[in-house]
């Protein structure tokens, strides 16, 4: 299996857009309106639009409670869910409203699988 460049793009971004909303929201404690409006602003003004679009689709799950994802590793394994999720979705998806919300959605969920499953 070839490693596309895309694809490196999506995880990295997926990376940082859940962390990085994570820690804004729990550790600096703005919350995770803010957390995420910050990261998607940021995201919309340095990144190209695809990119852009899975960083705010994966801050979604970086808003998720402590009871969901209660640390930064977690928080990291949901980045590489929702990362996974979006590159074989993308094509389906295509045109349809609602696919960051419900890629994000499933991913806090597998991930919430994930993490009670090793707990």
């Amino acid at each position: 299996m070839k490693i596309k460049k895309k694809n490196i793009y999506v995880l990295i971004c997926s990376f940082i857009g859940v962390t990085l909303t994570w820690f804004i929201n729990h550790k600096m404690g703005y919350g995770a309106v803010i957390a995420n409006g910050l990261v998607g602003v940021m995201a919309a003004i340095f990144l190209p639009n695809n990119l852009a679009g899975i960083t705010y689709t994966s801050s979604f799950v970086g808003m998720s409670s402590l009871d969901v994802i209660p640390s930064l590793p977690v928080a990291a394994i949901g980045s590489l869910v929702v990362s996974i999720i979006f590159i074989n979705t993308a094509e389906i998806y295509a045109g349809i409203g609602g696919k960051g919300g419900t890629t994000a959605a499933l991913s806090t969920i597998i991930t919430k699988i994930i993490t009670s499953i090793f707990k």
